[in-house]
């Protein structure tokens, strides 16, 4: 499974135990915060600077605005981030904890310095899981919930001094495939190359990546610089329509 197909995919249940969190060990990360408060001051990648970076703290009110919260683990530069739909009835922060509240799931691992990159292996909303019209009015969109679970990853990254991002737009031969392409290209991604039709020479990325399709690679700060602008704004309309 990659990237796209968590767009695509809409009820596919969990296959992988909890793969745990990104990268940059905590004492690293700590330890490289004023390096990447500098790169940010001055623009880095042109996308997310010091006025204008998206806090912990605001990505967890925009998920709770659309009746979520976020949980990360993490083991060494692994992670993954869920989304689970949040309590709604009296007690329920009592009640033992249901898969079927979770609605999204984003794995990868981050390699800080000299590596530096952020690797989001995948990405998966499960649509089905969605409940009624309400659930759908607070979630509104599987790309929402995407940017979500992105803006948190994408952060940690930027914490820990990387600068690339990469991924895998998963082609399942369905109409997602290009829609996912131009939407990640609209926010910053590039097209490295199409995996899947070069034979052997793509062995080694399908074995990476679990499939077919078109690699891409962007810009950390430039990502959560348009990214975290899309929460934000979110954010600030609902509270002023609250």
């Amino acid at each position: 499974a990659t990237m796209a197909s968590s767009m695509a995919a809409a009820a596919a249940a969990p296959t992988r135990p909890s793969a745990i969190l990104p990268g940059a060990r905590r004492t690293q990360a700590a330890g490289r915060r004023a390096g990447v408060a500098a790169r940010a001051s001055t623009g880095g990648g042109g996308g997310a600077t010091m006025m204008s970076m998206i806090t912990r703290e605001e990505i967890a009110a925009a998920a709770k605005r659309k009746g979520l919260s976020l949980e990360t683990s993490t083991t060494g530069p692994f992670f993954k981030i869920t989304a689970r739909r949040l309590p709604t009835r009296a007690g329920d922060g009592d009640v033992q904890m249901d898969d079927l509240d979770i609605i999204g799931e984003h794995e990868g691992f981050i390699a800080p310095p000299p590596f530096g990159i952020l690797h989001m292996d995948t990405m998966k909303i499960y649509n089905s899981r969605i409940r009624g019209d309400e659930d759908k009015l607070m979630m509104r969109s599987l790309f929402g919930i995407s940017i979500l679970l992105g803006c948190s990853s994408l952060l940690s990254a930027h914490e820990a001094g990387c600068n690339k991002v990469e991924l895998l737009a998963i082609n399942d031969n369905n109409e997602y495939a290009p829609k996912l392409v131009k939407y990640y290209s609209r926010v910053g991604f590039k097209a490295v190359r199409e995996v899947g039709d070069n034979g052997l020479w793509d062995l080694p990325d399908q074995l990476v990546w679990g499939g077919v399709g078109t690699r891409m690679n962007g810009d950390v700060d430039t990502i959560l610089g348009k990214w975290g602008k899309t929460l934000k704004r979110q954010l600030e309309a609902e509270q002023a329509g609250s």
